[in-house]
């Protein structure tokens, strides 16, 4: 008996029941079917149905038979139970096929997301089919090509490639020559190098006693010839420099290079003129040859080139100034023979120089002598004496007067209020007497 006609003597059957007023028909079977995307349904060789898709069926036993694009058909045997509701998810086998890839010449990698799957000709089985795949062809001497394959249900395939040989002619020059030249890591002989390679990138390093290593990558196309020269850096020479005494700034070939003790690495082989200079000092010159990849020790004696001073000035509290620069402060002496400490300068240029003395209370505030320095010698000027006040005093009439006490007694003083001039005051003219700070 067939779906359709069972379908209508339910219908018929459901209708006479109603009519006559008799008892309902079995509730039918609630079937729900869902698969893959396009899969179609056919249930007794009846007319195919899309899914998903939910019918109603009396209950018995029936034949569903599965189909959907790119997958393996299935047929299942479904027994229903009135009213039951049954729910089916089905599971289809994609189809696959086996794909055969060669190339002319054979013998060339497949590399498919960076791994090597095997050399042509490659049997690739079980190539789901609605899915194409894409791989890279590798053969040394040939142009990597691309390849693409996919299978159409589960008919095998072939795919045949023909490679193009990649070859370029090479000339690898160096200056100077007879360099030793590595490609990849590989060492391949002495510059001039003549050979052949493949097109792609390569890496190129050229070694050579006295030269610093050189590293070039070149890229190289198919059918060209590569000529080029690669020209060599000499390796930096190395000095050693000190100086007596220390601290003199260096200047090779008049570029100022480093204080000595110094050490320079960084000179390119060549003859160079080295000069010390340090303050105070007569400058030295020296011609050296660096050597590339060595390094020279020299050491440059400095001449002094001042002279130096010495001065006594007094009285202790005197600033002393050379040439607008303070020297220092006059101070009292350990020596008891002497008022105040000697004051000694030395690294003076040869020349005239002057020497400023000052203090607040002196008369003038302040003077200046010129001294000359000898290259080499010491020079002593005549001591310098300050005239400096050191008391106030005040008389009756109101007049303050500034200067040196020299006596005194009950009755009167012995004032002197500029230098070389004194007189005797009465105190009975005198409001009051004042020691100066």
């Amino acid at each position: 008996m067939t779906l359709k006609f069972r379908i209508a003597i339910s219908i018929l059957t459901v209708a006479v029941a109603i009519l006559a007023g008799c008892s309902k028909e079995p509730e039918k079977a609630a079937v729900t079917v869902t698969g893959p995307a396009g899969m179609t349904l056919i249930v007794d060789d009846q007319k195919a149905i899309n899914t998903p898709v939910t019918f109603m069926l009396p209950g018995g036993t029936y034949l569903f038979k599965y189909h959907a694009p790119n997958h393996e058909r299935k047929w299942e045997t479904v027994v229903l139970k009135n009213a039951e509701k049954r729910n089916i998810k089905v599971n289809l086998t994609p189809e696959t096929a086996a794909v055969l890839i060669n190339t002319k010449p054979v013998g060339a990698q497949l590399v498919v997301d960076g791994r090597v799957l095997g050399t042509t000709p490659l049997v690739i089985e079980k190539v789901a089919s609605g899915k194409e795949f894409v791989g890279q062809l590798r053969m040394r001497g040939y142009a990597e090509r691309e390849v693409k394959w996919s299978a159409d249900g589960a008919r095998p395939k072939q795919v045949m490639i023909d490679l193009d040989a990649n070859m370029v002619k090479v000339e690898f020059l160096s200056k100077p020559p007879r360099a030793q030249l590595t490609i990849d890591d590989r060492v391949v002989g002495e510059t001039p190098y003549r050979g052949e390679l493949t097109e792609g990138k390569y890496k190129l390093r050229f070694e050579l006693a006295g030269f610093l290593p050189l590293e070039q990558t070149v890229s190289l196309s198919r059918g060209e010839n590569f000529k080029a020269e690669y020209v060599l850096a000499s390796l930096p020479g190395g000095i050693s420099i000190s100086s007596v005494p220390d601290g003199a700034a260096i200047f090779i070939n008049n570029q100022k290079r480093g204080i000595t003790p110094c050490v320079l690495t960084d000179i390119p082989a060549g003859i160079y003129e080295i000069r010390a200079e340090k303050e105070g000092f007569d400058p030295v010159k020296r011609k050296v040859e660096i050597a590339a990849g060595y390094k020279d020790e020299i050491k440059l004696v400095l001449l002094s080139s001042t002279g130096e001073l010495e001065l006594a000035v007094r009285p202790v509290g005197v600033k002393v100034e050379i040439d607008g620069k303070l020297i220092g402060v006059t101070q009292a002496s350990q020596d008891t023979k002497a008022m105040t400490e000697v004051l000694r300068v030395g690294n003076l240029s040869p020349g005239k120089h002057l020497v400023t003395v000052s203090h607040p209370h002196a008369r003038p505030e302040s003077r200046t002598i010129s001294v000359v320095i000898e290259k080499g010698k010491l020079t002593r000027p005549k001591a310098i004496d300050v005239w400096i006040a050191n008391y106030e005093i005040k008389y009756r009439d109101g007049r303050v007067e500034i200067g040196k006490l020299f006596q005194e007694s009950e009755q009167s003083i012995l004032f002197e209020p500029e230098r070389g001039v004194r007189y005797e005051v009465p105190r009975s003219y005198l409001e009051y007497i004042k020691k100066l700070p």
